[in-house]
């Protein structure tokens, strides 16, 4: 497996180690439940270094972009991100990724870790099919990806770093140091809370990680692993791709239209998706809810009467709601709010619902 600088942080705190798409990942340091309940009520310091890091960079780097994502990125101002797709020729997602502008001819696009090398050799193909005068560079490897997670988070990190953190909107980024190191924060995160991205130098990641974490000690910061960050995405009714997303689901399918910008002109994949818009689809991501205590799990079928009109492709039990909840794709005519349906668990029938995501309303602790 692959390691990230922070490995030996890892488990030198204990951390239980598992096989998270060819790295070796922390799953939880002192367990899901506490460091989920962290972030929700103080902070969580994640590592996200096994994400994919491309920068995009050149005076075709614009037009590279239109034709290869959804997102009119024309729109992304510099130190701006937005979320966005990489779609096949069919509609289908090679991946969700973020991209963030550096600059007028500068960009990244973070990229999921099990995706890097099929992504980076998507942009190559396409770059000499297109002849867009850009470089890709993968610069997975030498820097480093920190997510400051909670409503904590801005206050811990302005121990830290030169640059005033107040008038930082959502999905904005500046450039300033973070306990000596030269670093690209970015209002980001996949969690539904206040939170930052830290890119930091590889060499310097350690430095900044146990910085943070002796700091934010008194406040309740804990770091933490991918069990708490699944549960914390999907009270958001976020997407995980290779369950919500995959080369066989559309944008449109997934409910996430409003990635897709039709009005900046021909992608790939837009003619589908264009068709799946104005002729409907077959089949539609909601979330749900469990009106029993029990917990969904991903691959379960879903029912209306004896009939199964769909699948599971995520759920839990939601800790701060404390009710079942998850996502599954259905027939479109049960994808409104409030259509009721069964969720076969182990062959017993269990009454859902339809709901608006996210399930999660994050409390309103003041500006942030």
């Amino acid at each position: 497996m692959k390691h990230t600088p922070l490995y030996e942080a890892h488990v030198a705190r204990k951390a239980r180690i598992v096989d998270f798409a060819g790295w070796a990942m922390p799953l939880q340091y002192a367990g899901v439940l506490a460091e989920y309940h962290a972030v929700r009520t103080t902070a969580g310091l994640f590592d996200v270094s096994h994400m994919g890091r491309l920068h995009v960079e050149g005076p075709g780097a614009v037009s590279f972009l239109q034709r290869v994502t959804t997102s009119d990125v024309r729109q992304v101002a510099p130190l701006r991100s937005c979320y966005s797709m990489i779609c096949n020729p069919e509609g289908g997602v090679k991946d969700d990724v973020f991209l963030s502008r550096w600059d007028e001819e500068r960009f990244g696009v973070c990229v999921n870790a099990s995706n890097l090398d099929k992504i980076r050799s998507w942009f190559s193909l396409q770059q000499r099919d297109g002849g867009e005068p850009v470089r890709i560079i993968d610069r997975s490897e030498d820097v480093a990806q920190l997510a400051l997670q909670g409503p904590a988070s801005r206050t811990l990190l302005s121990q830290h770093v030169t640059a005033a953190l107040d008038e930082l909107k959502p999905r904005h980024g500046l450039r300033g140091r973070v306990c000596g190191e030269d670093c690209l924060i970015t209002r980001t995160g996949y969690t539904g809370e206040l939170g930052y991205e830290v890119h930091v130098p590889a060499a310097g990641v350690c430095r900044v990680w146990d910085a943070l974490l002796r700091s934010g000690e008194t406040l309740g910061l804990m770091p933490a692993g991918l069990g708490a960050r699944d549960l914390l995405r999907l009270d958001m009714g976020y997407l995980l791709y290779g369950q919500e997303l995959t080369e066989a689901m559309t944008p449109i399918e997934a409910n996430a239209e409003w990635v897709v910008s039709f009005s900046k002109g021909s992608f790939i994949g837009e003619p589908v998706l264009k068709r799946q818009v104005e002729q409907g689809t077959s089949r539609r991501l909601v979330a749900f809810e469990l009106l029993d205590k029990a917990v969904p799990r991903r691959g379960m079928a879903v029912f209306v009467g004896d009939r199964q009109i769909g699948e599971v492709t995520s759920g839990n039990l939601s800790p701060v709601l404390q009710k079942g909840i998850g996502l599954a794709y259905v027939e479109p005519a049960c994808a409104r709010s409030g259509v009721a349906f069964d969720i076969d668990l182990r062959g017993r029938r269990l009454p859902a619902r339809v709901v608006v995501p996210p399930m999660y309303k994050r409390p309103v602790r003041g500006r942030g």
